[in-house]
């Protein structure tokens, strides 16, 4: 039984954001067979990283958690304003700004990096996920036990950044969620990952009552559908944009968008046929699905994408943003959806799929056989331990 120490940026039950989940997923797994302590912080919104958990150490489950307070709340325009400055700068970047990027951005928890660098040794593994916030930035250099970064690497600004260097050495252990992340790895770092280990998550199969059954009648209100959060990093402006121009160009009023989540950064649409209903729970998320024709996701930075899987499960057909090379990927190997890469293709790809109902059907089903083979907990569940011994073997 090893001693297994996480660390990561917040901790939390059903979490909006796909490495919360991993991040919950992998603690529940591992801690049924080994020792785990997570290092975090006391934040639960990442938009603001305010201090909403008690501070300390508690027992959750079969583990233990530590938090630590985050000393400043993150300001958005401030951070974005510093990360412009740096952008701008390139190579010739200063440490001084990149580190008032790394703090503005957090959360900025030096308390968390204190305790890393004296209790490391009571541990036999680290476990870190993410590869962009400041715990994992500061925590790294310092790690002198085995230690695997499971990064969630998104093709996005701040990777250029030089001080992200110190997260991608191609010496250091990685678990990519799929092929694809590897590839923006090698890609942007060029250079090749000598060891890595390809695991993912997994998903659930959602709880059906006996009046929600999958099934594939014929629909007359075709209703799209989005999950999690509504912000300009996802998409989302340029989805409503496509969408509007397709319904002025196809007159349809036969079908909605629906958008699953909490807004951040932004104004939504106004449209009518637009609907907003917020955070759901998991149950009336499984509803939504359910009741939908086809699930979308305009995000062009994915290193998985949950919902995508979430909506395989329920046999319903996605249409993806083809720039994020990960959904791309899954759809080409799964058969279970297609993608769009700017506005005709995403009207072509809608009409398609609206007009050919029983293609859409068997994406869906594709969909379905491809997560029930890649992503269950059995599955996941074996991946994690082979890692975790070859880690300590």
């Amino acid at each position: 039984m090893a001693k297994i120490l996480f660390i990561t940026p917040r901790f939390l039950q059903n979490a909006s954001g796909g490495a919360e989940k991993l991040a919950f997923d992998y603690v529940n797994i591992l801690s049924q067979s080994h020792t785990v302590t997570v290092c975090t912080t006391a934040a639960k919104n990442y938009v603001t990283w305010k201090n909403e958990f008690k501070t300390g150490f508690t027992e959750e489950n079969q583990y233990k958690v530590i938090r630590f307070s985050v000393e400043k709340t993150r300001n958005i325009h401030r951070m974005n304003q510093i990360l412009d400055r740096c952008l701008k700068a390139g190579d010739t970047v200063s440490m001084k700004d990149q580190m008032s990027f790394i703090k503005e951005q957090g959360p900025y928890s030096p308390d968390l990096i204190e305790y890393v660098k004296n209790h490391q040794s009571q541990y036999d593994l680290v476990i870190l996920i993410g590869y962009l916030y400041y715990p994992i930035v500061l925590s790294v250099p310092l790690l002198k036990i085995p230690f695997v970064i499971v990064p969630t690497f998104h093709d996005e600004p701040p990777f250029r950044l030089p001080i992200y260097k110190q997260t991608y050495q191609n010496h250091y252990l990685y678990s990519f969620n799929a092929p694809e992340e590897l590839q923006v790895y090698e890609s942007y770092t060029r250079q090749k990952v000598k060891n890595y280990f390809l695991i993912g998550t997994y998903v659930d199969e959602p709880l059906l009552t006996e009046k929600q059954t999958i099934s594939h009648h014929s629909i007359e209100n075709f209703q799209l559908l989005t999950i999690g959060r509504i912000e300009p990093a996802k998409g989302y402006p340029e989805l409503f944009k496509d969408y509007h121009d397709w319904k002025q160009l196809n007159h349809r009023y036969d079908v909605s968008l629906k958008c699953l989540g909490s807004v951040f950064s932004m104004d939504v649409s106004k449209e009518k046929d637009i609907l907003f209903p917020g955070f759901v729970s998991e149950e009336n998320k499984t509803i939504e699905i359910q009741k939908s024709y086809l699930l979308l996701n305009p995000s062009a930075y994915e290193s998985f994408s949950i919902s995508i899987m979430e909506s395989w499960l329920q046999e319903k057909p996605v249409l993806v943003n083809g720039k994020s090379s990960v959904m791309r990927g899954h759809c080409l190997r799964s058969q279970g959806g297609l993608y769009y890469s700017d506005k005709v293709s995403f009207q072509r790809m809608l009409d398609y799929l609206l007009d050919h109902q029983s293609i859409a059907n068997q994406l869906g089903k594709n969909g379905r056989k491809y997560v029930l083979t890649n992503f269950t907990k059995p599955v996941i569940k074996t991946k994690l331990n082979q890692m975790v011994n070859m880690l300590l073997g």
